[in-house]
């Protein structure tokens, strides 16, 4: 029983030597080894664009409020409408769902905005805010 214990003492110790130094009469070799690094991002080319002037006043102009149809941009639009009134003078405010209910959708293509900004712009709007809430 006394040589069972110090038989498997002396096994896991020649187990954990093994583990820690490595295989006798190993001959490893270290090679170095070369990665070429790639970004996978890609190039993105940005092409600069103007921005459309703003008005230095909105008193006295036209605001048009445009909203996609998604929930909730209606409200935040109202909001904004609302206070608009309350705090600008001779501000006209164009709820575009109203107006023109056709607009209150989300534009899938570039036709599909570029009718929906000629219906706004029927408006004759200064100015044009628009919510795309969910």
């Amino acid at each position: 029983m006394k040589n069972d214990g110090l038989l498997r003492s002396s096994l896991a110790l020649i187990i954990l030597g093994t583990l820690l130094i490595g295989p006798i009469g190993s001959s490893a070799k270290e090679t170095i080894q070369q990665w070429d690094l790639v970004n996978p991002e890609g190039v993105v080319l940005v092409k600069p664009v103007e921005i459309a002037p703003r008005p230095a006043t909105l008193e006295g102009k036209t605001v048009v409020l445009r909203w996609n149809g998604k929930p909730n941009g209606d409200i935040f639009l109202d909001k904004i409408g609302e206070l608009l009134i309350e705090k600008v003078k001779g501000v006209k405010v164009v709820r575009s769902w109203e107006s023109a209910h056709d607009t209150a959708v989300i534009s899938s293509t570039p036709d599909r905005s570029r009718d929906i900004g000629a219906e706004i712009a029927q408006f004759k709007p200064d100015i044009v805010i628009a919510s795309t809430a969910d």
